[in-house]
């Protein structure tokens, strides 16, 4: 198994939403979810190749996917340990549809009070942002092929998640792993099934539930540049929802699992099977 690891540098305020979530209180992951992390790298692909990237206004009828094809698994991004990052709650007002545009009117008619009330009408929303200084994220393959088109990706910024915006700044050299049975800690999110089955006392943990995508039977490209480096939108049938664990600081005890490894860094085999759409004990 081949890994590359990606630094990466926000350069505002993110907000990776919580899902399922309140519509008031809108809750982030204090990671780049798996998900987030393929689009986000898809999106950069078509940048240095002079490809326009995707729209992401939202199309109800059929809306189109971008993520890195199945053949490269992007595992998230993580805060870097040792460097300062947290969750900054706040407040910012909202509206009761979606269709709601007086706040950006340049000009407004004169309503009546009833219309004017109907039409204006904003709530307060409860919003959290995950500031960090710096993310380090992980894409992991079976084949070496392909993998050096990531090397072009350094210095290529755009939107990342529902709110904040970052910049590749490195993209570590080809990291070849080894699969081993051992206690680390992982370097990733953990499948809550995984844990479960060390009948290890889980702590030092959270909890969060989590989306992967339903992979169509069509998605296989046929060379490395296909459903990456072109504008073919990807091939997948919604999104399949699993339970997963965050380590966001090492612990003293942690638990015993069959990993992808170089001594450094550890990714739990039961995490890439999730995301490939296998079983956990596969």
């Amino acid at each position: 198994m081949y890994c590359l690891k990606f630094t990466i540098q926000p350069t505002a305020a993110m907000t990776f939403r919580i899902l399922p979530g309140s519509i008031l209180n809108i809750a982030t992951y204090p990671f780049v979810p798996p998900t987030t992390l393929s689009g986000f790298l898809r999106r950069l692909g078509m940048m240095s190749v002079e490809l326009e990237i995707p729209e992401t206004r939202v199309n109800n009828e059929n809306p189109p996917i971008y993520a890195l094809p199945p053949s490269y698994i992007a595992l998230g991004a993580y805060p870097v340990p040792g460097k300062w990052s947290g969750i900054h709650r706040t407040y910012r007002k909202g509206t009761f549809s979606f269709n709601h545009d007086a706040f950006s009117s340049i000009y407004r008619e004169k309503k009546k009070e009833d219309d004017k009330k109907k039409k204006e009408e904003i709530q307060l929303h409860t919003w959290e942002y995950l500031i960090a200084e710096e993310l380090v994220g992980y894409v992991i393959s079976e084949s070496k092929a392909g993998l050096e088109y990531f090397h072009k990706l350094e210095g290529y910024g755009c939107k990342l998640g529902k709110e904040g915006y970052a910049v590749v700044k490195e993209v570590s050299e080809l990291i070849e792993m080894e699969r081993q049975i051992i206690a680390a800690n992982p370097s990733t999110i953990v499948p809550m099934e995984d844990l479960l089955q060390t009948n290890h006392l889980i702590k030092g943990c959270d909890i969060y539930n989590l989306y992967r995508y339903n992979w169509s039977a069509n998605t296989q490209p046929v060379s490395e540049r296909e459903g990456f480096l072109d504008q073919n939108p990807t091939q997948v049938n919604g999104f399949v929802p699993f339970v997963t664990a965050y380590f966001a600081h090492p612990i003293a005890d942690p638990p015993t699992l069959d990993y992808y490894t170089n001594g450094k860094i550890h990714i739990p085999i039961s995490l890439i099977n999730i995301l490939k759409g296998r079983s956990v004990e596969c």
